[in-house]
């Protein structure tokens, strides 16, 4: 009887056993899976090594320095790694400005300029980020006859801008930003202007959209 009562006992053992090894394996299984999603997750949240952003650039531009109506509309792209950034831009000016260049006849003048902008990031903390920089480019100015819509007289031009860049970077794509600085013109010779009247302060607000990185 005590035979039969341990035979009894070693099978139901062995079948504990089989239940034992089943359940460690699939315990096992689950917190292998659990580890490998958790680095999985770890891996994917970490932020890149480098700031990369690739994006276009827009907004509207007022140059004190110019003659009545000095708004110009600003168009670009432009690229930014880690701390610099580089930018092509166009400006188009919008507003009126005409005079008697050659009387009785009324001219109104017409330009726009388009160069390269290189900025440094000073400043990167509570959503707000600092940039300092300083862009070239070349224009072209004309006086342009009002009756027959011809151009009568046209120059060429150089323009360095200077300033400070404010920009709200809360938002990973659509970053707005604000900027304020000072702009010289240089090799201008059209009749009635000369490069003083378009030298000095400029403020600026537009929005960079595109895909950032971070």
């Amino acid at each position: 009887m005590g035979c039969m009562l341990l035979l009894i006992l070693a099978d139901k053992f062995n079948k504990m056993k089989k239940y034992f090894w089943i359940t460690f394996l699939i315990s096992g299984f689950v917190s292998a899976q659990e580890t490998d999603t958790l680095a999985y997750d770890t891996v994917e949240i970490e932020p890149p090594v480098h700031y990369l952003g690739l994006y276009i650039n827009g907004g509207l531009s007022f140059e004190a320095s110019t003659p009545r109506n000095n708004f110009f509309s600003i168009l670009g792209v432009g690229a930014q790694y880690d701390r610099w950034s580089l930018d092509f831009k166009r400006f188009d000016f919008q507003g009126t400005i005409q005079s008697f260049v050659v009387f009785p006849n009324t001219f109104e003048l017409k330009y726009r300029y388009a160069g390269i902008n290189l900025a440094y990031q000073l400043y990167n903390q509570d959503n707000l980020d600092l940039f300092v920089g300083i862009s070239y480019n070349k224009g072209d100015m004309v006086w342009r006859n009002l009756e027959d819509g011809q151009d009568f007289l046209r120059d060429e031009f150089n323009l360095i801008k200077m300033g400070l860049r404010g920009e709200f970077a809360k938002f990973r794509y659509v970053k707005p930003h604000i900027s304020i600085g000072y702009q010289k013109m240089s090799n201008l010779n059209i009749s009635r202007l000369e490069e003083n009247n378009f030298s000095g302060l400029f403020v600026a607000a537009g929005i960079r959209m595109g895909y950032f990185n971070q």
